[in-house]
């Protein structure tokens, strides 16, 4: 069970930031998995990835790297991910894309 608004918002948020670190194309996988009483979600990108100095902002409101961006999507999923009891982490390496991982317990309807 998951409150399906915040896992639709989680996924939108993290597939539009993969696609906007792709400024030439590229590819977006999405996998779910489940060990024990956890359920995974990841996106990963072919994108430039994200540098060292961003990574310890990188969840935080009004923190943005784009132009036009307002910097709330990846604060947007740390906040409805720890809603739903949950965890999200990421890895990146430079010029060869991200991995976001949102961890979550089987049953996270609540705090919805």
């Amino acid at each position: 069970m998951i409150d399906s608004s915040y896992m639709k918002r989680i996924l939108m948020n993290l597939v539009a930031n993969a696609r906007q670190a792709m400024h030439n194309g590229g590819k977006i996988t999405m996998n779910l998995y489940c060990t024990g009483d956890k359920a995974f979600v990841s996106v990963k990108d072919t994108g430039k990835g994200i540098s060292e100095e961003v990574r310890r902002r990188i969840f935080k409101p009004l923190f943005t790297t784009k132009a036009k961006g307002q910097g709330f999507g990846l604060a947007v999923v740390k906040r409805l991910t720890e809603a739903l009891n949950g965890t999200v982490m990421f890895e990146s390496e430079e010029g060869k894309g991200t991995r976001f991982v949102v961890e979550l317990p089987k049953n996270s309807k609540e705090g919805a």
